[in-house]
């Protein structure tokens, strides 16, 4: 007899779900902060200290927001941080003119 315990359907879903936000949204979150910073660095730095200031903040950014998506419990609290970082990291970019 197997000792493995069957999941249900909805926990895997969840599952699936949480980890589809955090690396999907965490990657354009990630991405939209990367070339918002790039443009607000330009103006004081070199392109290529810009590029490389701004891809290391925005991959540690990354990596605390992996972790963080794991540890926030309800995943309707995550999906509202999830965007509303996106957004404000979108409009940055745009604001800054480098997208």
């Amino acid at each position: 007899m197997s000792k493995t315990v069957n999941l249900p359907m909805s926990y895997r879903i969840k599952v699936f779900y949480r980890f589809l936000l955090v690396f999907g949204m965490g990657f354009a979150c990630m991405a939209y902060l990367s070339l918002g910073l790039i443009g607000i660095f330009l103006l004081t730095l070199d392109k290529a200290e810009a590029i490389y200031l701004a891809a290391f903040i925005a991959i540690l950014f990354y990596v605390i927001f992996v972790i963080v998506g794991f540890c926030v419990q309800s995943l309707l609290k995550l999906t509202g941080l999830s965007i509303v970082l996106c957004a404000l990291f979108f409009f940055v970019t745009h604001m800054v003119g480098y997208a």
